[in-house]
């Protein structure tokens, strides 16, 4: 049996003795183009290299992130569906961590937390485990057999964790109130946005932005399932009676229902499916309107990114996020989930009322500042040296 290993340019750490700074190996499914993903890409890169070694591995290594990854963290692959036989990629994980002996390990959404927890109890290993939990667990639909299956484990192996980081006011309540996970050990650490990042993407973008000029274009973004709502962004557009055009920027399974949506509503030549872009700044900066349909969020990037450009925006009141992000009528509008009427009249608002709309997208911008990575990075750094004392 062999561990699956890919190395980057380890130069900076072999220079450097792991001893001198605090290992952290990083742990998640696989780079997708999540949030949680893009999340773990903006730490790795900015985290402080002076007291802490950062590595990573995944479950399954691949992904639209996966050239993100700063050259100087080893990457290690388990090899999930690799030879080997079913569990090897388990195997690999034990053997990873007694391979590298961690100082902590952080790992990111729940099945990979959950493997977390088994192979440091299989593993022998004295390290600190910080599990990092994404999403909403009331309320979320993604299959009987999954959810069933991840809230026995947050119930049962949750609480052998050290510390669990959420990353909304609300997860938190979830997991102290219903779970009993104790007050102490969770952590509330938003989403850190990386300002100067958008900012520069988006200039370097800017000739593809140009081609974007037509009607005042509303942006959707992410994933294309049933949980994002886009169903209703659709139905909602069929009411407004503003010239505008919607751009939905990801992929997934719903697509095509969702472009089926489109054509029975008779709206298919204002509603247009850009597909994943791992730059989205092109359209964002050229929105008039942002919007987030969302049924079920963890703590939204795509709406701080769209409010970090300066867009107004619409969410949903949707668990969880929107409303500890935006305060209704200040810095964006709010309204009820499963309710395209009241989505239409929010994007009907704003659209016609240019004055509010550039107000709101100001405060959004202003607001957004809160969660820089500047801001933010730091009280993570905190708890891993926390944590490891």
């Amino acid at each position: 049996m062999t561990m699956g290993i890919k190395k980057q340019n380890r130069s900076s750490m072999d220079q450097e003795p792991f001893r001198n700074r605090i290992k952290v190996l990083f742990a998640i499914h696989y780079l997708a183009g999540g949030g949680a993903e893009r999340v773990i890409i903006r730490i790795l890169r900015l985290l402080n290299r002076e007291k802490f070694a950062p590595v990573l591995l995944m479950i399954e290594n691949k992904g639209v992130y996966r050239a993100d990854v700063p050259r100087d963290v080893p990457v290690f692959d388990c090899g999930r569906y690799g030879a080997g036989g079913r569990w090897i990629w388990l195997q690999n994980f034990v053997r990873l961590l007694r391979q590298e002996k961690p100082d902590v390990v952080v790992s990111f959404l729940w099945f990979t937390n959950l493997v977390a927890i088994l192979s440091r109890f299989f593993s022998g290993v004295r390290c600190r485990l910080v599990i990092s939990e994404r999403s909403t667990i009331v309320g979320s639909r993604s299959g009987v057999l999954n959810e069933s299956f991840r809230r026995l484990g947050v119930r049962l192996l949750y609480p052998v964790a050290d510390r669990v980081v959420v990353n909304s006011r609300a997860l938190r309540s979830q997991l102290t109130g219903r779970y009993n996970l104790p007050d102490t050990k969770v952590t509330v650490i938003q989403n850190p946005l990386d300002i100067d990042a958008i900012i520069e993407q988006g200039r370097e973008y800017r000739d593809a932005a140009e081609q974007l000029d037509g009607p005042p274009m509303i942006v959707g973004m992410g994933r294309l399932g049933r949980e994002k709502g886009f169903d209703l962004l659709i139905r909602a557009a069929a009411l407004v009676q503003q010239p505008f055009r919607v751009v939905l920027l990801g992929e997934g399974l719903e697509e095509n229902r969702l472009r089926e949506l489109t054509r029975k509503l008779g709206i298919d030549d204002r509603v247009e499916f850009a597909g994943f872009r791992k730059n989205p700044f092109a359209h964002l900066g050229k929105a008039v309107l942002f919007v987030l349909p969302s049924r079920y969020e963890g703590f939204p990037n795509s709406l701080l990114e769209a409010m970090a450009l300066g867009v107004a925006c619409v969410a949903t009141r949707c668990p969880t996020g929107p409303e500890e992000i935006i305060t209704d009528g200040e810095n964006g509008l709010l309204v009820p989930v499963e309710d395209p009427g009241a989505l239409a009249n929010a994007i009907n608002r704003l659209l016609g009322d240019t004055e509010l709309r550039e107000r709101m997208g100001r405060a959004a911008k202003e607001r957004a500042k809160e969660f820089d990575a500047a801001r933010i990075l730091p009280r993570f750094e905190a708890l891993l040296e926390e944590v490891v004392t």
